[in-house]
C-alpha cells in the first residue's frame, strides 16, 4: 500500500519539524462538505454502491507559520444506493499536518495535508452481530485558505480518506473504505 507509506511519511515529516512550536498560534476550525465513498467490492462477487453523503469535521491545532498541526474529529454518512435503510457511518480521529505553500497569491494560501489516525466504521441497518469496526485510517489532501479577516480563513479542501479493511461479526466479507471528500470550512486563530 504505497498510499499508506506516503501519508505516514508526510505526517511524520510535518510533525518532525515542529521546533518552531514556541511561536505557534492556536486555532479552531470546522468544515462541512460532501463525501463520495468508493463502491465496496465484497469479494463474493457483490458490490455495495454508495450514495454521495455528508462530511463534517472539527479540529483544534497550532499554526507555526508555514506548518500547522491539528487534532481532528470527522464524521461522514453514506447510504447504500437503492436502499433507504442501509448506510455506512464513519467517525475519524486524526492527527493532521499541513504545509502552507508560499506563493504570491495574497490573500490565498494553498496547502498540502496528510494525517493518520483511527476510524470507527458503523454499518447501520444490517443484521451483523456487531455493526462497528475500529480500523487504521490515513488521509492526504490539498486545499487553499482565503484570508477573510485577521486570524480568520475560509478553507476549501479536497481529501482522500482511506482505511484498513473493516470487519463485522456475523459477516465474512471485509469492507475497504476509500472516500473522496470536498469540504468548505472556517479556521479561526485564537
Amino acid at each position: 500500500m504505497n498510499i499508506w507509506k506516503t501519508a505516514l511519511a508526510g505526517t511524520m515529516l510535518i510533525i518532525g519539524t515542529t521546533a518552531t512550536a514556541c511561536a505557534a498560534t492556536p486555532y479552531v476550525s470546522g468544515s462541512a462538505g460532501i463525501a463520495m465513498l468508493e463502491d465496496s467490492d465484497l469479494g463474493s462477487g457483490f458490490t455495495w454502491p454508495y450514495d454521495t453523503g455528508l462530511a463534517l469535521a472539527v479540529a483544534a491545532g497550532l499554526d507555526m507559520g508555514n506548518l500547522r498541526l491539528e487534532a481532528e474529529v470527522g464524521y461522514q454518512d453514506n447510504g447504500i444506493e437503492e436502499s433507504d435503510d442501509l448506510e455506512i457511518n464513519i467517525t475519524t480521529f486524526m492527527a493532521n499536518g499541513y504545509y502552507d505553500l508560499e506563493l504570491p497569491l495574497n490573500p490565498v494560501k494553498p496547502y498540502v495535508t496528510a494525517g493518520i489516525g483511527v476510524a470507527d466504521v458503523n454499518a447501520k441497518g444490517f443484521s451483523f452481530d456487531d455493526d462497528s469496526s475500529l480500523v487504521l485510517a490515513g488521509q492526504i489532501g490539498v486545499g487553499a485558505g482565503f484570508a477573510v479577516a485577521p486570524m480568520v480563513n475560509l478553507d476549501a479542501r479536497y481529501r482522500y480518506l482511506m482505511t484498513t479493511d473493516a470487519e463485522f461479526d456475523g459477516d465474512p466479507d471485509k469492507i475497504g473504505i476509500d472516500s473522496h471528500n470536498v469540504m468548505l470550512g472556517l479556521r479561526i486563530g485564537l
